[in-house]
C-alpha cells in the first residue's frame, strides 16, 4: 500500500540522473530534466521515521493504536508523522520544546513537544489513541535522535518538491532568443511582493549548467540568470563563464545587488562574462525599501552594490515595483537614481512594474496601490523622469499597469497592438470604450478583486497604433 501525502512531485534532487529528451518540449527544446525525486523523498521520509520511532519501513501498521504510520515529512519548524488508515487524517507535529518546557511526571524535561493536527473528521474517532501516541513519541525522543532527524529533514527541505520545472528554466515567451535559468529560490531579502516561496528547493550546479546548454541548443542567444537571489549561489561565476563559452551574446543577472557591495565581486562576474544587471530597487527611501523587502538594513548595501557594478562598467537597469507601501515615495525615485547613479550613463534606466500575485495572497490589500492614486503619481513620475534625463520603460509591457494608468503617454509607449492576451489580466466594461484598448494588456484580475471598475479609466479620442 502506498500513500501520497503531497502533490505528485515533478522535480528531483541535485544528484539525480538526467536523460536526454526527458522534459517537456518547449518551442523545439527538450530539456534534460532530472528524474526520480519521488523515490528520493520517500527514502528520506523513511529515514526520519526510522530515527524517531524505529519504523523499519513506511507505511507500517501500529496495532496497539489501531492506526497506520503512513509517512513522515519535514515542516518549517520540525517534523510531521502522518497517521491514518488507508489515507491520512491526522499528523503528529513534532517541534523542539521551548526553553521553559515543564518536566514530565517522571521529572524529565522533554526534548520535543508533540501536538496532534486533525485533518479529517475521521481523526476524532481516534482522539484517545492519537493523544497516547503523542505522549509516547514525546517521551522517547532524545536530543541525539532529534538532531539526527533534523539533519535528514533539512535534506528534504532543500529538494525542489512540487515546483513546476518552468520556474527553473524556460525560453522566455514572446521575447525571441532569450532564455532564463533560476539557480534556486533562497534570498537575502523577503519581499512581500514576491511570487516565490522561500522554502522551494534548488538543483545542483551540474543541473543548472545542463539547462544552460539546453537553452543554447534551443536557439537562445541571450541568457537571464535569476533566483531567488542568484548571487548567493557559490557556482554563479561558473554559470556565467559556461554561457559565454557556449556563445551566448549576453548574460543578464537579476539581482538585488547586495552581494556586489563586497569588494571585487562585480569585477569577478564582469570578467566571467556578465554583461549587465537588472536590479530590484523599489524605493529611493531607505525605510520604505526595507519595509517592502522585509530585510531591514539591506537598502544601503543594494545602493553600494549598484555603484560597484557601475564603477566596474556593468550596465544596470533598475526595476521598481509600484506598491501601496511605496506609492508615497514613488515620485522621488527618478531623482534618487540621478543623484546616486546619474554620473554613469548606464545608471539612468528605470523600469516601472506592477506587483505580481504574491506567494502570500493575504498581502494583496497591502501591496496593490489604489488605481486613482497610482494614476496621479505616475503622471508626476514620468514628467520628472523626462525632465532630469532618466529613461522610463516597462509601463506599456505585460508587467506594467493598464495604459490608462498613465494616460498612454506617447513618450513611453508606441501603442503597438498586442498579439495575445495574457493570463491574469482581464478587460472591464470601461475598456471597450477606450481608444487604446487594442494596445493594452488589460487590468490585473487581482486589482479588480480589490477595486472593481475603478481600475480602468477609458482614454477618449483616436489612437494611432503602430503596426
Amino acid at each position: 500500500m502506498s500513500v501520497t501525502l503531497d502533490k505528485e512531485p515533478q522535480l528531483s534532487g541535485d544528484d539525480a540522473r538526467v536523460n536526454r529528451g526527458v522534459g517537456e518540449a518547449m518551442a523545439g527544446v527538450a530539456f534534460r530534466d532530472p528524474v526520480g525525486l519521488q523515490g528520493e523523498v520517500a527514502a528520506l521520509h523513511s529515514e526520519i521515521a526510522k530515527i524517531l520511532v524505529r519504523a523499519p519501513s513506511l507505511p507500517i501498521e501500529l496495532p496497539a493504536f489501531g492506526l497506520t504510520l503512513l509517512a513522515a515529512g519535514s515542516t518549517k519548524r520540525g517534523i510531521d508523522l502522518v497517521l491514518g488508515k488507508e489515507s491520512p487524517f491526522a499528523r503528529l507535529r513534532i517541534e523542539k520544546a521551548a526553553g521553559d518546557a515543564l518536566p514530565t511526571a517522571q521529572g524529565r524535561v522533554p526534548v520535543v513537544q508533540v501536538g496532534v493536527v486533525n485533518e479529517h473528521s475521521a481523526a476524532h474517532r481516534f482522539e484517545r489513541q492519537l493523544r497516547a501516541m503523542a505522549l509516547r513519541v514525546q517521551a522517547s525522543i532524545t536530543e541525539e535522535k532529534w538532531r539526527a532527524a533534523m539533519v535528514v529533514a533539512k535534506k528534504v527541505a532543500d529538494l525542489p518538491v512540487d515546483v513546476p520545472l518552468a520556474f527553473y528554466r524556460q525560453l522566455v515567451p514572446g521575447v525571441g532568443e532569450q532564455g532564463l535559468v533560476r539557480t534556486g529560490f533562497n534570498c537575502n531579502q523577503n519581499c512581500g511582493i514576491c511570487w516565490q516561496d522561500r522554502k522551494w528547493g534548488r538543483y545542483g550546479s551540474e543541473q543548472v549548467l545542463v539547462w544552460i546548454e539546453d537553452l543554447f541548443a534551443a536557439g537562445a542567444r541571450r541568457l537571464i540568470i535569476s533566483g531567488g537571489e542568484p548571487t548567493l549561489d557559490p557556482q554563479l561565476e561558473s554559470y556565467v563563464r559556461r554561457a559565454r563559452e557556449l556563445g551566448f551574446l549576453s548574460v543578464t543577472l537579476e539581482t538585488n545587488a547586495i552581494q556586489f557591495s563586497k569588494p571585487g565581486h562585480a569585477e569577478r562576474l564582469r570578467d566571467a562574462g556578465m554583461t549587465d544587471c537588472f536590479v530590484s530597487l523599489h524605493s529611493g527611501d531607505a525605510a520604505t525599501s526595507d519595509a517592502i523587502t522585509r530585510a531591514p538594513g539591506t537598502f544601503p548595501r543594494t545602493v553600494a552594490g549598484c555603484k560597484a557594478l557601475l564603477e566596474a562598467g556593468v550596465p544596470v537597469r533598475f526595476n521598481c515595483v509600484m506598491t501601496r507601501e511605496g506609492i508615497d515615495h514613488l515620485q522621488g525615485v527618478p531623482e534618487f537614481l540621478m543623484s546616486n547613479f546619474g554620473e554613469y550613463p548606464s545608471g539612468r534606466s528605470l523600469m516601472l512594474s506592477q506587483p505580481t500575485d504574491p506567494w502570500d495572497r493575504t498581502l494583496l490589500p497591502t501591496i496593490i496601490p489604489e488605481p486613482e492614486r497610482l494614476r496621479t503619481v505616475l503622471a508626476s513620475v514620468i514628467d520628472q523622469a523626462f525632465d532630469i534625463g532618466v529613461e522610463v520603460s516597462g509601463l506599456d509591457g505585460p508587467c506594467g499597469p493598464p495604459l490608462c494608468a498613465f494616460g498612454a503617454d506617447k513618450r513611453i509607449t508606441k501603442l503597438t497592438p498586442i498579439s495575445e492576451e495574457i493570463e491574469g489580466r482581464t478587460y472591464l466594461a470601461a475598456c471597450e470604450k477606450c481608444s487604446v484598448r487594442k494596445s493594452c494588456f488589460g487590468v490585473r484580475v487581482a486589482d479588480v478583486e480589490l477595486y472593481g471598475e475603478a481600475c480602468a479609466k477609458p482614454i477618449a479620442g483616436e489612437a494611432h497604433l503602430v503596426g
